[in-house]
């Protein structure tokens, strides 16, 4: 149990794709909402992705978001913790992200 006495939701891991192609979305051409879903469902949209800011201030530093999921049919959305970045069509973990552009 967490301090205020509830059980915390512990979701599956999962990944998470925009519904539509699109590989990265830059501070050049930025949007600020995508609807998202699953890799194991693409087609059922379970969410979204909300603009928080930009990696950088170049035009071709990524989109940081957030992502919003629904947890289940009748329960509300839920704020996934920490930050996104869309990368290769996958939205990857801001943290995860930066440190592996570090092993580069």
């Amino acid at each position: 149990m967490n301090q205020n006495g509830q059980n915390p939701i512990h979701l599956p891991q999962q990944t998470y794709i925009p519904t539509v192609a699109i590989s990265h979305v830059t501070l050049k051409h930025t949007l600020y909402r995508l609807s998202i879903a699953t890799m194991n469902a693409p087609d059922h949209i379970c969410g979204i992705a909300m603009r928080v800011g930009y990696t950088g201030t170049q035009e071709h530093d990524l989109t940081m978001y957030r992502l919003k999921v629904k947890t289940g049919k009748h329960l509300p959305v839920m704020t996934l913790p920490g930050f996104f970045v869309l990368e290769q069509g996958i939205f990857v973990d801001y943290e995860q992200w930066c440190a592996s552009r570090q092993a580069e």
